[in-house]
């Protein structure tokens, strides 16, 4: 799988999860277990793109963490 970069959702330009579909839940992702993890995926042609939103409400901002981040989008697989 390629690498996934997250950015603070205030920098990403809500348009890009257009056309996006949830294709799995995570939930309990941090200490505390109230984050959830949530995978959305589309197909463009033979390539499967995906995008991992993470939300973290226990954030803690004097550590430089924010509540919801998006990965950019990636290549899931080919084919």
């Amino acid at each position: 799988m390629a690498q996934v970069k997250f950015r603070d959702y205030a920098e990403v330009n809500a348009k890009i999860l257009e056309g996006y579909t949830v294709t799995g839940v995570v939930t309990a992702i941090n200490a505390e277990e109230t984050g959830v993890m949530i995978y959305l995926e589309r197909t463009v042609d033979n390539v499967v793109l995906g995008i991992t939103m993470t939300y973290n409400p226990d954030a803690d901002p004097e550590v430089d963490e924010t509540e919801l981040m998006i990965s950019e989008e990636y290549v899931k697989r080919i084919g």
